[in-house]
Order: C-alpha cells, then sequence, then structure tokens
C-alpha cells in the first residue's frame, strides 16, 4: 500500500439509504469488508494452527479466566452451541480447562491451561500487530471516525433497531 487512505476533499453527497444495487448497499459493503478481515487475519495466525474463531475463544478465556460457556458466548456475540464446540476443540488441544462449578453442576468454568496461555499472549501481540495495521490503513482522524461509527451501528442493531423500518 502507498500510505493511508484519505479523506476526500468535498464530502459524497451519496444517500447511501437510495444506493443503487446490492453491492452498493452498506450492509453488503460491511459484509464483504468483514470477510477480508477475517481471511487476512487468519491467515496472520495460520501457523498458529488456530481458526480466528479458536484464537478469539482462546484469547478471552485466558483474559477472563473462571469464564462460564455462556458468559463467552455473550461476550463474543457467537452462538453458545458454536461456542462450546470451540471450547471442546481447544480443551481436546491442550489449551483450555474445564470444571464444572461446584456452585451450579450445569455451568462449565474455562480456564486456559499454561500452553493456552502462552499462545493467547501470541495471539494479542498480532491483534494488536493487526490493529495498528488496519489503523494505518487510514489517517488518524477517519480510523477514530470508523471506531465511533461503529459503536453507534452496534449499539443501535444491539437495541434492535434493525427491525425498524
Amino acid at each position: 500500500m502507498n500510505g493511508p487512505i484519505t479523506r476526500a476533499a468535498e464530502p459524497a453527497s451519496v444517500d447511501v439509504r437510495r444506493t443503487p444495487g446490492l453491492e452498493g448497499s452498506l450492509g453488503f459493503r460491511l459484509g464483504r469488508a468483514h470477510r477480508h478481515l477475517r481471511s487476512a487475519w487468519e491467515c496472520r495466525i495460520s501457523d498458529l494452527h488456530l481458526t480466528g474463531v479458536q484464537a478469539a475463544v482462546l484469547r478471552s478465556v485466558a483474559d477472563g479466566p473462571g469464564t462460564g460457556l455462556r458468559e463467552l458466548a455473550r461476550r463474543l456475540q457467537a452462538d453458545p452451541m458454536n461456542v462450546k464446540r470451540t471450547a471442546d476443540d481447544l480443551e481436546r488441544a491442550g489449551l483450555l480447562r474445564s470444571i464444572s462449578d461446584p456452585a451450579d453442576r450445569r455451568r462449565r468454568i474455562l480456564t486456559a491451561t499454561v500452553r493456552g496461555r502462552e499462545l493467547a499472549d501470541e495471539v494479542a501481540d498480532r491483534s494488536a500487530a493487526w490493529n495498528t495495521h488496519l489503523s494505518d490503513l487510514l489517517d488518524p482522524a477517519d480510523a477514530a471516525t470508523l471506531l465511533e461509527l461503529l459503536g453507534r451501528l452496534e449499539a443501535g442493531l444491539s437495541r434492535g433497531d434493525e427491525h425498524r423500518a
């Protein structure tokens, strides 16, 4: 890349609500950007023999030992059964350990093993470098604006605003 993507001199006067065609729509563009991000991230961690989902689960458990499966699924905004399967895979690989909560036998408490914490630290380091790279693709003001806009979009979607027309 030749440097950061910079703002156009004049803001575009496109009404995104009326942009014709699938490929011009906001949801499609966000989805496509997400697929590019996910693919590039998985390439950056492929030598660790983890998928992006496994890396996220491992890092989240390492950052919050004693996490239950439901709490972890909420934190990652993921399907609880998929999180359970991923945690099971990481446990079989010796990266996580799970025990039944003595206060609630239905609850499974997850912690990272020593090897899992070391791998989670490597994932965190690579994530920080990846975040820097992504931020460098934009100028600092645009990166800050994008983060703020994504936060507003996530908040609106979590309130169910996507169902309002």
